[in-house]
């Protein structure tokens, strides 16, 4: 696909503050996989632990005493910190990848695996205990940090009766600080070479960034295009081919190829008009735990220097306004194993725990960190997205002069849906380039 030139194409330029970029905090420098995941969980919990003792002793004030859970006194209210465990017993097991072999009856593929006999826990470093009274297990998820309020009753020890509940609850930013007006374009899930992908579709969201659908006014103020994640399609991706004697792939070349040279071609005509920031995806060519590695440069023939490879998650700060989003795979895995329905409210849900996947690495792959947990959300972004999600689906969390837009974007391939955000309103708008039956 080639990119109609335009020129007088008098584009707005962003200014791009890479502070936070430069933290590289979504970056693996050195990779050890020998460490046990528990530390993961004690660097999430020692990190979020001042912040929530200070918001819990602004809530309920400095005379009721903060305990661990193995120092809890029956009949006493107190306050414990910790980190949620949820108990579920449709959770998938590791019994069901050895089903074949043990002739074990599989367990179903369910698309939520939450049920009336879920038990939440609460944990510190040292011991948990059970958590009933007043608070709604339908909500959380395993690995959410939490502060509760409440009393073990002589009556039913083990158990921790809740009062009162303090989340992280970041507050939002004040508005961004840009003076002009830009926007940038998220879409999401172009599946090159997947059976949904449609050229014609690609083609026209192609002539829109280059203003070649003439409506140059209107996309001149977007000065970058941000792709949220699988750019190429899972059909490529043959999973018996890797079962198969190599005598018979031999001269087979996987289809993973062909569609990552036409992601190129397209990105290469894209850069040629606007700066590009492209993040991995599920199904793309990248590792698989989170965080997702940026895809390497090799792929690409970027020949302007517009193009950036970013990881996933992904955060930047374009015109003072700090944007944090990912792919989709913490929202999607946050569903299974809760009641939230709706992709906005859980990315509503994920800056009132203060935390972008929380649900890793109990259900969902990642990295085993020891010493920090960069998915600690420490500061409430501006715009904070999901990619790849079922619908699209926004959300404003606004707290006194500040807001943030929650923003959940659907399939491009299943769609032709694309989104607009003004870096300096946060107001967003959905371009439509779908062409199949209305």
């Amino acid at each position: 696909m080639r990119l109609p030139k335009n020129s007088n194409d008098a584009r707005h330029v962003c200014h791009r503050d890479n502070t936070r970029a430069q933290k590289f905090r979504f970056n693996l420098e050195g990779k050890a996989f020998s460490q046990q995941f528990s530390k993961f969980y004690e660097a999430r919990l020692k990190k979020t632990s001042p912040r929530l003792e200070s918001l819990a002793t602004q809530k309920w004030g400095s005379d009721i005493p903060i305990r661990q859970v193995c120092h809890v006194v029956s009949g006493e209210t107190c306050i414990l910190i910790g980190t949620i465990f949820k108990e579920m017993k449709l959770q998938p097991s590791v019994l069901k990848e050895l089903s074949d072999d043990l002739n074990l009856l599989p367990q179903p593929i369910r698309d939520n695996y939450t049920s009336e006999d879920d038990v939440l826990y609460l944990e510190d470093m040292l011991q948990r205990i059970v958590l009933v009274g007043d608070i709604v297990g339908d909500e959380l998820v395993t690995g959410v940090n939490i502060a509760v309020k409440g009393v073990e009753r002589e009556d039913n020890p083990g158990h921790f009766t809740v009062e009162d509940i303090c989340f992280l609850n970041l507050s939002p930013c004040l508005p961004p600080s840009g003076t002009e007006e830009s926007e940038v374009l998220l879409v999401c899930g172009l599946e090159f070479g997947g059976a949904k992908a449609t050229q014609l579709s690609l083609q026209l969201l192609s002539d829109y960034v280059s203003g070649g659908l003439g409506e140059t006014e209107d996309v001149s103020k977007v000065c970058r295009v941000i792709i949220v994640g699988d750019s190429v399609g899972k059909e490529v991706h043959d999973k018996d081919q890797h079962y198969k004697a190599k005598y018979l792939t031999k001269n087979i070349i996987a289809g993973s190829v062909d569609a990552v040279k036409q992601l190129n071609s397209y990105i290469e005509n894209l850069t040629q008009h606007i700066p590009v920031t492209i993040m991995p995806g599920e199904y793309d060519p990248s590792n698989y735990t989170l965080p997702q590695q940026p895809l390497h440069p090799c792929m690409f023939t970027d020949t302007t220097g517009r193009l950036e490879t970013a990881p996933n998650p992904y955060e930047c700060e374009i015109e003072g306004t700090h944007i944090l989003g990912h792919s989709g795979q913490p929202t999607n895995n946050i569903m299974k194993f809760s009641k939230l329905k709706s992709s906005s409210q859980v990315l509503r849900k994920c800056l009132e725990w203060g935390h972008i996947a929380p649900t890793a690495p109990d259900t969902l792959a990642s990295y085993p960190y020891s010493e920090d947990d960069p998915f600690v959300i420490e500061s409430c972004p501006h715009l904070f997205f999901a990619g790849n999600q079922n619908n699209l689906e926004a959300e404003y969390f606004t707290q006194g002069d500040g807001r943030c837009l929650c923003l959940a974007l659907p399939k491009f391939s299943e769609t032709g849906i694309c989104v607009k955000v003004n870096l300096k309103t946060l107001a967003w708008e959905p371009i439509c380039f779908s062409v199949g039956p209305m």
